[in-house]
């Protein structure tokens, strides 16, 4: 049966003893433990800082069963229902906007903190100039380990901690559009060496998806395909990567960009209502244990 943002969730059968904070602090002492234990032994080998990130998805995985296990949840019921063909074509569009939103995020925070300092802002932001960028070569090696990480491990590690955990406990105590709020805020901020914009709205999306469909099967997707993409623009046509620094504190530099900003803001508007509507949201698999 279908269900609203003010819906009675089901009686459950116990109450879940695991804590957001609790999730997060194992998350940041895992990561931690793994950086520096990489740093300390593997600083030597080429491309290390790859492990690092296989480490702390097997361990978080490992952790994540045990988490379940006291839920008297499995992996398989938190992931909820498989991608059906009719959520294909919804699921195209959403990556089409969710890169885009992406791209033009990017280009604001570049262009604001180029407003504070040009030469911070370029390193920052790791941009070079077109003639640098037509002569990187990419070594294969950590092609094939980045897409991996970024695409595959990534995706799949940070929904089932963000959207999976954070989400669902937050579901289970507060209305869902805080949960939604809050658990994307927290998604931002452990991207805020990258981009706390971009991935809070992007946080939102995911976190719309996993509701909409009552499963992570489908924020996975979206958020592995906004990766490849970007990872595919980006070494292969310098999208995110190429800019003349003479000219990234001038709005008109940014104005393609920046011109996807208010289109992308609206259709995630108008997601968020089509999805929130009465009789179109169903009540997400993932909040409920057995």
């Amino acid at each position: 049966m279908l269900k609203t943002e003010n819906s009675v969730v089901p009686t459950l059968s116990r109450s879940a003893p695991v804590r957001v904070y609790e999730i997060l602090i194992v998350w940041m002492v895992v990561t931690v433990a793994w950086h520096e234990a990489c740093t300390y032994v593997g600083s030597g080998i080429t491309n290390f800082i790859y492990l690092q990130w296989i480490g702390i998805a097997i361990t978080m995985i490992i952790l994540s069963k045990n988490f379940l296990h006291r839920e008297n949840l499995t992996f398989a019921k938190m992931m909820g229902n498989k991608i059906t063909r009719s959520a294909r074509i919804e699921l195209v569009i959403v990556i089409m906007v969710t890169v885009l939103s992406g791209i033009a995020c990017w280009a604001l925070l570049v262009l604001f903190s180029a407003q504070i300092n040009v030469e911070w802002a370029y390193r920052h932001w790791n941009l070079v100039s077109a003639s640098a960028f037509e002569e990187t070569k990419w070594l294969r090696s950590w092609l094939v380990l980045e897409a991996m990480t970024t695409v595959l491990i990534g995706p799949i590690i940070e929904e089932i901690i963000f959207r999976g955990f954070i989400l669902r406990r937050l579901r289970e105590k507060y209305q869902l559009s805080y949960g939604i709020l809050a658990s994307s805020f927290v998604f931002g901020v452990f991207h805020i060496d990258q981009s706390f914009l971009s991935s809070f709205v992007h946080g939102i999306i995911y976190a719309i998806l996993a509701v909409r469909f009552a499963s992570l099967y489908a924020p996975m997707f979206v958020h592995g395909a906004y990766n490849a993409i970007i990872f595919f623009i980006g070494r292969g046509y310098g999208i995110s990567l190429v800019a003349e620094k003479s000219q990234i504190d001038s709005i008109g530099y940014w104005l393609p960009e920046l011109a996807l900003l208010p289109f992308c803001m609206m259709a995630l508007v108008w997601y968020w209502k089509m999805c929130f509507r009465t009789n179109e949201v169903a009540l997400p698999a993932l909040v409920q244990r057995g």
